[in-house]
Protein backbone atom coordinates (compact mmCIF):
# COMPACT_ATOMS: atom_id res chain seq x y z
CA UNK A 1 0.00 0.00 0.00
CA UNK A 2 1.53 3.33 -1.10
CA UNK A 3 1.30 6.65 0.77
CA UNK A 4 -1.57 8.00 -1.30
CA UNK A 5 -3.72 4.94 -0.70
CA UNK A 6 -2.98 5.08 3.05
CA UNK A 7 -4.06 8.73 3.22
CA UNK A 8 -7.31 7.95 1.43
CA UNK A 9 -8.07 5.07 3.80
CA UNK A 10 -7.31 7.26 6.84
CA UNK A 11 -9.56 10.05 5.55
CA UNK A 12 -12.42 7.67 4.94
CA UNK A 13 -11.96 6.19 8.46
CA UNK A 14 -12.06 9.63 10.07
CA UNK A 15 -15.19 10.57 8.15
CA UNK A 16 -16.85 7.39 9.30
CA UNK A 17 -16.02 8.14 12.95
CA UNK A 18 -17.27 11.72 12.59
CA UNK A 19 -20.46 10.50 10.98
CA UNK A 20 -20.94 7.98 13.75
CA UNK A 21 -20.51 10.64 16.48
CA UNK A 22 -22.55 13.39 14.90
CA UNK A 23 -25.66 11.99 16.36
CA UNK A 24 -24.21 11.85 19.97
CA UNK A 25 -25.63 14.59 22.24
CA UNK A 26 -23.19 15.82 24.95
CA UNK A 27 -24.08 17.02 28.42
CA UNK A 28 -26.07 20.28 28.31
CA UNK A 29 -23.72 23.29 28.76
CA UNK A 30 -20.53 21.36 27.85
CA UNK A 31 -18.08 23.79 26.24
CA UNK A 32 -18.11 23.16 22.47
CA UNK A 33 -14.31 23.69 22.08
CA UNK A 34 -12.89 22.69 25.45
CA UNK A 35 -15.04 19.58 25.88
CA UNK A 36 -16.17 16.56 23.90
CA UNK A 37 -18.17 13.41 24.42
CA UNK A 38 -18.23 9.86 23.13
CA UNK A 39 -21.54 8.86 24.66
CA UNK A 40 -24.77 10.76 25.30
CA UNK A 41 -24.84 13.05 28.38
CA UNK A 42 -21.01 13.02 28.76
CA UNK A 43 -18.62 16.01 28.94
CA UNK A 44 -14.91 15.16 28.78
CA UNK A 45 -12.34 17.98 28.92
CA UNK A 46 -9.39 18.57 26.67
CA UNK A 47 -5.90 19.00 28.20
CA UNK A 48 -5.60 22.27 30.18
CA UNK A 49 -9.29 22.52 31.08
CA UNK A 50 -11.33 21.30 34.00
CA UNK A 51 -14.81 21.54 35.57
CA UNK A 52 -18.06 19.73 34.95
CA UNK A 53 -18.62 21.75 31.76
CA UNK A 54 -14.90 22.12 30.85
CA UNK A 55 -15.14 25.90 31.18
CA UNK A 56 -12.31 26.36 33.80
CA UNK A 57 -8.67 26.62 32.81
CA UNK A 58 -5.92 24.81 34.69
CA UNK A 59 -3.40 27.35 36.20
CA UNK A 60 0.35 26.90 36.29
CA UNK A 61 1.36 24.32 38.95
CA UNK A 62 2.24 26.08 42.21
CA UNK A 63 0.40 29.29 41.43
CA UNK A 64 -0.47 30.68 44.90
CA UNK A 65 -2.33 34.00 44.50
CA UNK A 66 -3.20 33.97 40.83
CA UNK A 67 -5.75 32.85 38.24
CA UNK A 68 -5.80 32.06 34.50
CA UNK A 69 -7.76 32.77 31.32
CA UNK A 70 -5.86 30.17 29.33
CA UNK A 71 -4.34 26.90 30.43
CA UNK A 72 -1.06 27.06 32.41
CA UNK A 73 -1.28 30.77 33.22
CA UNK A 74 -0.65 32.45 36.61
CA UNK A 75 -2.13 35.95 36.61
CA UNK A 76 -1.44 37.49 40.05
CA UNK A 77 -4.08 39.10 42.18
CA UNK A 78 -3.67 42.70 43.34
CA UNK A 79 -0.93 43.06 45.92
CA UNK A 80 0.98 39.95 44.82
CA UNK A 81 3.74 39.36 42.30
CA UNK A 82 6.23 36.74 41.17
CA UNK A 83 6.02 33.83 38.76
CA UNK A 84 3.89 31.97 41.31
CA UNK A 85 2.21 35.07 42.77
CA UNK A 86 3.72 34.33 46.17
CA UNK A 87 5.35 37.73 46.93
CA UNK A 88 3.29 40.23 48.90
CA UNK A 89 3.61 43.73 47.46
CA UNK A 90 2.28 45.30 50.67
CA UNK A 91 4.20 43.62 53.52
CA UNK A 92 3.74 46.66 55.79
CA UNK A 93 0.06 45.80 56.14
CA UNK A 94 1.10 43.07 58.62
CA UNK A 95 2.98 45.72 60.71
CA UNK A 96 6.29 43.87 61.06
CA UNK A 97 8.10 46.84 62.65
CA UNK A 98 7.84 47.61 66.37
CA UNK A 99 5.89 50.49 67.87
CA UNK A 100 7.12 54.00 67.07
CA UNK A 101 8.93 52.60 64.00
CA UNK A 102 8.12 53.36 60.38
CA UNK A 103 7.66 50.60 57.75
CA UNK A 104 8.62 51.41 54.16
CA UNK A 105 7.78 49.04 51.27
CA UNK A 106 10.52 48.48 48.68
CA UNK A 107 8.10 47.55 45.85
CA UNK A 108 9.48 44.06 45.33
CA UNK A 109 7.73 42.48 48.27
CA UNK A 110 10.29 43.65 50.83
CA UNK A 111 10.25 46.33 53.53
CA UNK A 112 12.56 48.47 55.67
CA UNK A 113 11.94 49.51 59.26
CA UNK A 114 13.06 52.98 60.37
CA UNK A 115 13.66 52.48 64.09
CA UNK A 116 12.84 54.99 66.79
CA UNK A 117 15.73 56.40 68.85
CA UNK A 118 17.19 53.74 71.16
CA UNK A 119 16.02 50.76 69.10
CA UNK A 120 17.75 48.62 66.53
CA UNK A 121 17.38 45.40 64.55
CA UNK A 122 15.52 44.47 61.36
CA UNK A 123 12.13 44.96 63.00
CA UNK A 124 13.38 47.48 65.59
CA UNK A 125 12.69 45.01 68.39
CA UNK A 126 16.10 45.32 70.05
CA UNK A 127 16.74 48.20 72.35
CA UNK A 128 20.18 49.78 72.48
CA UNK A 129 21.05 48.73 76.03
CA UNK A 130 24.30 48.59 77.97
CA UNK A 131 25.73 45.71 75.92
CA UNK A 132 25.45 47.73 72.67
CA UNK A 133 26.17 51.18 74.00
CA UNK A 134 29.11 50.38 76.29
CA UNK A 135 30.23 47.08 74.75
CA UNK A 136 30.44 43.72 76.46
CA UNK A 137 32.27 43.79 79.79
CA UNK A 138 32.45 39.98 79.98
CA UNK A 139 35.83 38.27 79.93
CA UNK A 140 37.06 34.76 79.01
CA UNK A 141 34.33 34.16 76.43
CA UNK A 142 31.39 35.26 78.60
CA UNK A 143 28.13 36.41 76.98
CA UNK A 144 26.71 39.89 77.72
CA UNK A 145 23.02 39.93 78.69
CA UNK A 146 20.87 43.10 79.07
CA UNK A 147 17.36 41.74 78.41
CA UNK A 148 17.35 42.94 74.79
CA UNK A 149 18.42 46.42 75.94
CA UNK A 150 15.68 46.89 78.53
CA UNK A 151 17.90 46.09 81.56
CA UNK A 152 19.50 48.93 83.48
CA UNK A 153 22.91 47.22 83.53
CA UNK A 154 24.62 44.34 81.78
CA UNK A 155 25.29 40.91 83.28
CA UNK A 156 27.58 38.13 82.13
CA UNK A 157 26.82 34.48 81.41
CA UNK A 158 30.14 32.67 82.03
CA UNK A 159 31.58 29.48 80.63
CA UNK A 160 31.64 26.48 82.99
CA UNK A 161 35.31 26.99 83.87
CA UNK A 162 34.95 30.66 84.98
CA UNK A 163 32.92 32.62 87.47
CA UNK A 164 32.55 36.16 88.84
CA UNK A 165 30.59 39.25 87.78
CA UNK A 166 32.62 39.53 84.60
CA UNK A 167 33.82 35.88 84.32
CA UNK A 168 37.25 36.96 85.49
CA UNK A 169 37.84 34.13 88.02
CA UNK A 170 38.78 30.64 86.87
CA UNK A 171 36.75 27.89 88.50
CA UNK A 172 38.65 25.34 90.63
CA UNK A 173 37.03 22.06 89.70
CA UNK A 174 39.16 20.25 92.26
CA UNK A 175 37.79 22.20 95.24
CA UNK A 176 36.21 20.29 96.83
CA UNK A 177 38.12 17.22 95.67
CA UNK A 178 35.79 15.06 93.54
CA UNK A 179 38.22 12.11 93.52
CA UNK A 180 37.39 9.30 95.94
CA UNK A 181 39.56 6.72 97.69
CA UNK A 182 42.54 9.07 97.95
CA UNK A 183 42.73 10.03 94.26
CA UNK A 184 44.62 13.19 93.17
CA UNK A 185 42.62 15.82 91.24
CA UNK A 186 43.94 17.95 88.33
CA UNK A 187 42.11 20.84 86.62
CA UNK A 188 41.72 20.33 82.86
CA UNK A 189 39.93 23.21 81.12
CA UNK A 190 36.32 23.13 82.18
CA UNK A 191 36.69 19.74 83.86
CA UNK A 192 39.04 17.66 86.00
CA UNK A 193 40.99 14.42 85.95
CA UNK A 194 41.56 11.99 88.80
CA UNK A 195 44.80 10.03 89.25
CA UNK A 196 43.52 6.97 91.07
CA UNK A 197 45.53 4.93 93.56
CA UNK A 198 46.29 1.26 92.96
CA UNK A 199 43.16 -0.84 93.08
CA UNK A 200 40.66 1.79 91.84
CA UNK A 201 39.58 3.12 88.45
CA UNK A 202 36.85 5.37 87.03
CA UNK A 203 36.29 9.10 86.56
CA UNK A 204 36.26 9.71 90.30
CA UNK A 205 38.21 6.56 91.38
CA UNK A 206 35.02 5.01 92.69
CA UNK A 207 35.26 1.64 90.91
CA UNK A 208 37.56 -1.09 92.29
CA UNK A 209 39.91 -2.75 89.82
CA UNK A 210 38.97 -6.39 89.10
CA UNK A 211 41.46 -8.36 91.16
CA UNK A 212 41.90 -11.02 88.50
CA UNK A 213 43.56 -8.48 86.20
CA UNK A 214 46.76 -8.86 88.24
CA UNK A 215 46.78 -12.70 87.84
CA UNK A 216 46.98 -13.49 91.56
CA UNK A 217 46.58 -17.26 91.07
CA UNK A 218 49.87 -19.15 90.91
CA UNK A 219 50.83 -22.49 89.34
CA UNK A 220 48.30 -22.22 86.51
CA UNK A 221 45.27 -21.52 88.71
CA UNK A 222 42.14 -19.95 87.20
CA UNK A 223 40.94 -16.66 88.75
CA UNK A 224 37.25 -15.73 89.20
CA UNK A 225 36.13 -12.25 90.30
CA UNK A 226 33.73 -12.22 93.23
CA UNK A 227 31.86 -9.43 94.95
CA UNK A 228 34.01 -9.83 98.05
CA UNK A 229 37.28 -10.30 96.12
CA UNK A 230 38.49 -13.16 93.96
CA UNK A 231 38.67 -16.96 94.04
CA UNK A 232 41.30 -19.27 92.54
CA UNK A 233 40.45 -22.64 91.04
CA UNK A 234 43.68 -24.59 91.62
CA UNK A 235 45.02 -27.34 89.34
CA UNK A 236 45.56 -30.86 90.74
CA UNK A 237 48.32 -30.99 93.34
CA UNK A 238 48.00 -27.37 94.54
CA UNK A 239 45.88 -25.75 97.24
CA UNK A 240 45.65 -22.43 99.04
CA UNK A 241 44.02 -19.05 98.49
CA UNK A 242 46.32 -18.33 95.53
CA UNK A 243 47.23 -21.97 94.68
CA UNK A 244 50.70 -21.43 96.09
CA UNK A 245 50.79 -24.48 98.39
CA UNK A 246 51.41 -28.07 97.34
CA UNK A 247 48.85 -30.53 98.72
CA UNK A 248 50.02 -33.20 101.20
CA UNK A 249 48.72 -36.04 99.04
CA UNK A 250 50.67 -34.72 96.07
CA UNK A 251 53.85 -34.51 98.15
CA UNK A 252 53.40 -38.11 99.35
CA UNK A 253 52.78 -39.38 95.82
CA UNK A 254 55.79 -37.47 94.51
CA UNK A 255 58.04 -38.95 97.25
CA UNK A 256 56.86 -42.47 96.54
CA UNK A 257 57.36 -41.87 92.81
CA UNK A 258 61.00 -40.95 93.39
CA UNK A 259 61.59 -44.02 95.61
CA UNK A 260 59.94 -46.57 93.31
CA UNK A 261 61.99 -48.45 90.74
CA UNK A 262 60.64 -48.46 87.17
CA UNK A 263 60.32 -52.22 87.46
CA UNK A 264 58.25 -52.16 90.66
CA UNK A 265 54.71 -53.33 90.29
CA UNK A 266 51.88 -51.02 91.35
CA UNK A 267 50.03 -51.84 94.55
CA UNK A 268 47.44 -50.36 96.87
CA UNK A 269 47.61 -49.99 100.60
CA UNK A 270 44.58 -49.55 102.77
CA UNK A 271 44.09 -45.91 103.74
CA UNK A 272 46.73 -44.59 101.31
CA UNK A 273 46.78 -43.76 97.61
CA UNK A 274 50.01 -44.95 95.99
CA UNK A 275 51.23 -43.87 92.56
CA UNK A 276 51.23 -46.64 89.92
CA UNK A 277 54.33 -46.78 87.77
CA UNK A 278 54.74 -49.32 84.96
CA UNK A 279 57.72 -50.17 82.80
CA UNK A 280 55.90 -48.89 79.73
CA UNK A 281 55.28 -45.51 81.33
CA UNK A 282 58.88 -45.24 82.50
CA UNK A 283 60.30 -46.05 79.09
CA UNK A 284 57.87 -43.65 77.47
CA UNK A 285 59.03 -40.83 79.68
CA UNK A 286 62.74 -41.35 78.81
CA UNK A 287 63.80 -38.85 76.18
CA UNK A 288 65.03 -40.70 73.03
CA UNK A 289 68.39 -39.97 71.46
CA UNK A 290 66.68 -38.93 68.24
CA UNK A 291 63.28 -37.45 67.92
CA UNK A 292 60.82 -38.30 65.21
CA UNK A 293 61.85 -35.52 62.82
CA UNK A 294 65.52 -36.45 63.06
CA UNK A 295 64.75 -40.14 62.33
CA UNK A 296 62.73 -39.15 59.25
CA UNK A 297 65.58 -36.90 58.08
CA UNK A 298 68.15 -39.70 58.43
CA UNK A 299 65.91 -42.16 56.55
CA UNK A 300 65.45 -39.72 53.65
CA UNK A 301 69.20 -39.05 53.44
CA UNK A 302 69.91 -42.84 53.48
CA UNK A 303 67.46 -43.45 50.65
CA UNK A 304 68.99 -40.68 48.56
CA UNK A 305 72.49 -42.10 49.13
CA UNK A 306 71.38 -45.60 48.10
CA UNK A 307 69.74 -44.18 44.96
CA UNK A 308 72.92 -42.34 43.95
CA UNK A 309 75.04 -45.50 44.49
CA UNK A 310 72.66 -47.58 42.36
CA UNK A 311 72.67 -45.04 39.53
CA UNK A 312 76.50 -44.85 39.52
CA UNK A 313 76.82 -48.66 39.54
CA UNK A 314 74.37 -48.96 36.64
CA UNK A 315 76.31 -46.44 34.54
CA UNK A 316 79.63 -48.26 35.12
CA UNK A 317 78.08 -51.69 34.44
CA UNK A 318 76.46 -50.49 31.21
CA UNK A 319 79.78 -49.05 29.98
CA UNK A 320 81.61 -52.35 30.75
CA UNK A 321 78.96 -54.41 28.98
CA UNK A 322 79.09 -52.21 25.90
CA UNK A 323 82.90 -52.63 25.70
CA UNK A 324 82.67 -56.45 26.08
CA UNK A 325 80.05 -56.71 23.34
CA UNK A 326 82.20 -54.61 21.02
CA UNK A 327 85.24 -56.83 21.59
CA UNK A 328 83.21 -60.00 21.07
CA UNK A 329 81.81 -58.73 17.81
CA UNK A 330 85.26 -57.73 16.59
CA UNK A 331 86.67 -61.22 17.31
CA UNK A 332 83.76 -62.78 15.49
CA UNK A 333 84.49 -60.65 12.39
CA UNK A 334 88.15 -61.65 12.46
CA UNK A 335 87.26 -65.31 12.71
CA UNK A 336 84.89 -65.10 9.72
CA UNK A 337 87.47 -63.38 7.53
CA UNK A 338 90.12 -65.89 8.52
CA UNK A 339 87.89 -68.79 7.57
CA UNK A 340 87.09 -67.10 4.26
CA UNK A 341 90.69 -66.64 3.23
CA UNK A 342 91.66 -70.12 4.34
CA UNK A 343 88.93 -71.63 2.22
CA UNK A 344 89.96 -69.56 -0.77
CA UNK A 345 93.56 -70.74 -0.38
CA UNK A 346 92.61 -74.42 -0.37
CA UNK A 347 90.35 -74.09 -3.43
CA UNK A 348 92.98 -72.31 -5.56
CA UNK A 349 96.00 -74.31 -4.45
CA UNK A 350 97.73 -71.17 -3.38
CA UNK A 351 99.96 -70.88 -0.46
CA UNK A 352 98.62 -67.85 1.41
CA UNK A 353 100.03 -66.63 4.64
CA UNK A 354 97.62 -64.44 6.54
CA UNK A 355 98.61 -62.53 9.60
CA UNK A 356 95.79 -61.36 11.82
CA UNK A 357 96.19 -59.28 14.92
CA UNK A 358 95.92 -61.28 18.05
CA UNK A 359 94.36 -60.32 21.31
CA UNK A 360 93.06 -56.95 20.14
CA UNK A 361 91.15 -55.24 22.90
CA UNK A 362 88.81 -52.38 22.07
CA UNK A 363 88.60 -49.90 24.92
CA UNK A 364 86.24 -47.45 23.27
CA UNK A 365 83.86 -48.79 20.69
CA UNK A 366 81.19 -47.39 18.48
CA UNK A 367 77.77 -48.72 17.81
CA UNK A 368 78.36 -48.86 13.97
CA UNK A 369 80.78 -51.54 12.66
CA UNK A 370 82.17 -51.95 9.09
CA UNK A 371 82.50 -55.41 7.52
CA UNK A 372 85.75 -56.04 5.74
Amino acid sequence: MDLQTACIVCFIFCRLIAAATQGVVCKPGCHPKNGFCESPGECRCHTGWKGQLCNQCVPFPGCLRGSCTKPWQCVCEEGWLGSLCDIDIHPCVAKPCSTNSTCIETGDGGYICLCAPGYTGRNCLLKKGPCLINGSPCQNGGTCIDNNGFASRATCQCLPSFRGNYCEVATDNCNPNPCLNGGNCTNIGSGFQCHCPMGFIGLSCSDPVPLCNSNPCANGGTCYNKLEGFQCACPPGYVGYTCGDVSQNFKQVDTQRNNLSPYHKSFKHQGHEVLKITVKETIHNINPLLNRNQVICFIVLGLLTCLIVLITTGIIFFSRCETWFANAKYRHLLRRKKDFYMKSSRDGDHDVKIIFPEKVKIANSSRVYTFI
